[in-house]
């Protein structure tokens, strides 16, 4: 990491900087839509639900895990170099405790899991990408071809970053989409009853009356596979509430300030390469 933020112009701009997609993207606020998607995407990989049963309180403390999902994600974008560095070396540490076994893994798959394996880091970051995509396209506008490509190419950096290795990353944005749909019609991405568990906790955030409003937002979101999989019920009027939804979010992001369609991260980091330059 020390090595990639040798060759960053400004370490005050951090990896991205402002004239990134990636701070583009991930500055609008309406992407907060996605999260749950993602989450949901991300414990459908059996070991990666396991790695969340055994080794965090989600029952009792389900926010935490997506609050740091979420800040970590910020940070490695938005903060200075060495902002995202130590992040970053903060979740490769949380990482490393994180091992253990399948209780009834598939024949002939291996039952072992650790955090850090790159199958396992792999999914995360591609469930991250593909949910970031997809919410943005819904929710704030589409992307033009150029733009998607150069947000891919700005997200294999960050694969770099979370120590993915290149062979395991698609060399281009239509490639990942063929990896993900493969992917998704495999038996190693499948929902177990802890999965289901977990993915009922996420539903209660912020707090428990908001789990019909999430459910929409996650069923909705889902890929076909999945939904059926969580048991998400779905329906024309649920289809239909949430296509109205993302028109809606696109309309009022055609005519708000940026200012208020985006992320006080965001912000923050634009006034502080402004005061550093």
């Amino acid at each position: 990491m020390r090595t990639l933020a040798k060759k960053v112009k400004d370490p005050a701009c951090g990896f991205f900087g402002p004239g990134s997609m990636a701070w583009q993207v991930n500055g609008e606020l309406t992407l907060g839509f996605g999260v749950l998607r993602a989450l949901f995407m991300q414990v459908a990989h059996p070991k990666v639900a396991q790695g969340v049963g055994e080794h965090s309180d989600f029952r009792r403390k389900p926010f935490t895990r997506a609050y740091n999902t979420l800040t970590a994600q910020q940070v490695i974008v938005f903060g200075t170099c060495d902002e995202a560095i130590e992040a970053l070396k903060r979740i490769y540490a949380r990482h490393l405790a994180v091992r253990g076994k399948l209780p009834e893994p598939l024949a002939g798959e291996d039952a072992a899991y650790r955090a850090i394996d790159q199958d396992l880091l792999m999914w995360v970051f591609a469930t991250l990408i593909d949910s970031v995509v997809k919410t943005y396209q819904e929710f704030v506008r589409p992307f033009s071809a150029k733009e998607l490509q150069v947000f891919y190419e700005e997200s294999k950096f960050f694969a770099k970053l979370m120590g993915i290795e290149v062979e395991y990353v698609p060399l281009n944005w239509s490639d990942f989409e063929v990896w993900m749909a493969q992917k998704l019609q495999t038996e190693a991405i499948r929902v177990t009853p802890l999965a289901k568990e977990i993915g009922d906790s996420l539903l209660r955030l912020p707090v428990p009356i908001f789990k019909p409003f999430n459910s929409l937002l996650a069923g909705a979101a889902l890929p076909p596979k999945l939904r059926a999989e969580f048991g998400f019920a779905h329906s024309h009027l649920s289809e239909r509430l949430y296509r109205t939804l993302s028109m809606l979010s696109r309309f009022a992001v055609r005519f708000l300030p940026r200012r208020l369609r985006t992320s006080p991260t965001y912000w923050q980091a634009l006034r502080r390469v402004k005061d550093t330059n």
